[in-house]
């Protein structure tokens, strides 16, 4: 039987001391320990897509695995044959082809895998998911994303879906599929993956993006964001949206909390973030990084550098030279 993404084949061994070794190279140092009577018969698949992997991996016996603290990435889990049973900090429960799971970085992970148990495993490096949610609420977050550990298809739809698409996408690269082929059609692909991955698992920035979504916008605040796209150079303040606006500081700060789910500072701040990042992005950039943050109004350049590299997890200097 061809097994998912055969032809990025990692490793396959019986050996348990190469597994470990070579799944904590990927993953990280972790503990694997097959059960009495047990021979090993692991086989481990992969591909990268920038900060996503997706992955098969299968034990053929039953093994412990315990990886303790990811510390850097997310890992989203759905066997395809079998089942586990997964403790995260003091939760136990059971994950199979209808229950799939989700890891976050600082939770104590363990697992227990049965002997037919084979997954699909996608790993997400958590500051791309962090950056991919700052982006989307147009702010940068100031707590930790944690997911629902277990994800029962019945309780999520949209969990369903996503996982359809990663089987999809799975299917199309071993059909010769090559989003290696450019570098723009990698870029889109990797967006969409943590855009989906955030609408569609619960985690404690859900209603910030539902409130964002489906709510509908009062005119003045289509007016004020139009006003502050058209004068990022210039300094704004809360007292000038008010003249614009014709409405109280109060009603302009229940608005952008409510809609955005920030307040018009830290909005006004990530939109001309956003500005830099464009700018510097540009191929062939004469300007410098002094000056192009100049023409967005930071006259600060040291709090500038600091917010930037929040947001976009790299330097505005290193973004310049890509």
């Amino acid at each position: 039987m061809i097994k998912p993404l055969e032809e990025f084949r990692l490793f396959e061994t019986s050996d348990t001391d190469e597994a470990r070794e070579v799944v904590s190279r990927v993953y990280c140092d972790h503990v694997l320990a097959p059960t009495k009577n047990s021979q090993l018969k692991a086989c481990h698949n992969r591909v990268q897509l920038l900060d996503i992997s997706l992955n098969y991996l299968q034990y053929g016996a039953e093994v412990k695995v315990e990886p303790g603290y990811l510390d850097d990435f997310f890992l989203f889990q759905l066997p395809i044959a079998g089942s586990a049973q997964i403790i995260v900090d003091d939760l136990e429960f059971s994950s199979s082809d209808k229950i799939a799971s989700v890891i976050n970085p600082s939770e104590y992970t363990k697992m227990r895998w049965d002997r037919d148990c084979k997954k699909l495993m996608v790993q997400i490096k958590r500051d791309a998911l962090e950056q991919s949610l700052s982006r989307i609420l147009g702010r940068p977050i100031c707590k930790p994303i944690i997911f629902s550990h277990q994800v029962k298809h019945l309780d999520n739809h949209h969990a369903v879906i996503w996982w359809r698409q990663i089987k999809h996408l799975i299917e199309d690269i071993d059909h010769g599929f090559d989003p290696w082929r450019s570098r723009a059609l990698l870029d889109d692909l990797h967006r969409s993956l943590l855009t989906n991955v955030l609408y569609s698992f619960s985690h404690n920035y859900q209603q910030s993006l539902s409130g964002q979504s489906t709510n509908i916008r009062p005119r003045q605040l289509k007016e004020i964001e139009a006003y502050i796209a058209a004068n990022l150079d210039h300094p704004i303040s809360i007292d000038d949206l008010v003249e614009l606006s014709g409405v109280s500081a109060r009603s302009i700060y229940f608005w952008f909390n409510n809609f955005r789910g920030t307040t018009p500072m830290r909005y006004i701040l990530q939109a001309r973030l956003d500005k830099v990042h464009c700018a510097l992005s540009e191929p062939n950039q004469s300007q410098s990084v002094t000056e192009i943050a100049n023409h967005s109004n930071f006259s600060q350049l040291g709090r500038f550098s600091a917010a930037y590299k929040r947001v976009y997890g790299e330097s505005p200097s290193t973004t310049l030279r890509k």
